[in-house]
Order: C-alpha cells, then structure tokens, then sequence
C-alpha cells in the first residue's frame, strides 16, 4: 500500500491556520510515538551523571510552554485555574533552567499533554485570519509575535524536544540494559 504524505487542515479553522495546526499534531504523534511505552525510570533518568533534563521533565516543558505561549503571548492573560491545576510542578528553576519533574507516569504526562491541545485548539477556534497575523506585544517581554509565528516556534519547540527525547531513551535503554 502507498502511503500519503500530505498536509490536511485541521477542520474548524481557516485553511491556513489548519495547516499550522496539523503541523502541531504532526510533531505530537511523532513525541508520544517515541515514549509510547516507557517505564518510570525511564521517564526519570537523568543521565548517567545525573544532571540532564528527564524525558518527564521534557514532556512537562513541552506542555508548560505551548500553553505558555497561548495565554502569555498570543492572548496576553494569565493563566485560568484550570491551566494551573495542570502544572502542578515548577515550570522553571531559580536559573531559569527547565523544571524538574519526577515520579508523574506516563500517562499522567499523555493526559496534561492531551488536555493542555485541547484547551488550545478550542482557544483558538474562531480565529479570523487578521487576528492570526495581528501582532502582539507580551507584558515584559521585548518583542511582538503574532499567533502564526507562535505556532511555527511550538513546531520547531516540540520537534526539538522529541528528537532529545529519542536520544535520552535509546541511552536509557543501553544504561538500564533492556528495553526502557
């Protein structure tokens, strides 16, 4: 059977937003295809020396800045308790390095992930084209973005972090000695 590669809007959006908005799950189905079954330890290793960010760790920042950048940076709001209540751990270190996140499952890390898109898909359903590309210009931030650039960087974002993820199970299944 010949696959289809092709871009299929997401519906509910105007065309161009849709295809953005694909691209987000594109690069979802690819993350929970790499931890689909992974063990705790796993998803807590730090590296063999102990001082790399963890695959829970990463799978939390990744949720934490994609809803960071829907209400910080494209509506310019603070968090509603409901987003709150999803991040139940630091988001950043006193440095102003990445969280640490340790001893929540897997499936604690899908749902957050699953609920947090849900929250941003339906945010931003009914956004006209105009305001897709209207600047926005965040409360202590120094620079303007509209939503469109926003969504291109949570691709890239994601993307990045998945391919990390990767590394950091194949070396967790070498440091573990079977399959993480």
């Amino acid at each position: 059977m010949r696959e289809v590669l092709q871009v299929r809007p997401l519906s509910g959006y105007p065309d161009e937003i849709g295809r953005w908005l694909w691209a987000m799950r594109a690069v979802r189905g690819k993350t929970l295809w790499v931890v689909e079954g992974l063990d705790q330890a796993a998803l807590d290793w730090e590296g063999p020396d102990g001082r790399e960010n963890s695959i829970g760790s990463l799978l939390y920042h990744i949720a934490g800045v994609e809803i960071g950048w829907l209400y910080t940076d494209i509506l310019g709001q603070k968090f509603p308790p409901e987003v709150e209540r999803e991040l139940p751990f630091d988001r950043w270190t006193t440095e102003g390095g990445m969280g640490r996140v340790t001893n929540a499952s897997l499936a604690d890390h899908m749902g957050r992930l699953e609920r947090i898109r849900s929250i941003f898909l339906d945010t931003l359903s009914g956004m006209t084209l105009d305001d897709w590309r209207r600047l926005r210009s965040p409360e202590g931030e120094n620079y303007d973005v509209t939503p469109e650039w926003a969504i291109f960087h949570l691709v890239e974002h994601e993307a990045g972090h998945t391919a990390q993820i990767s590394s950091l199970k194949r070396r967790a299944r070498h440091f573990f000695g079977h399959d993480a």
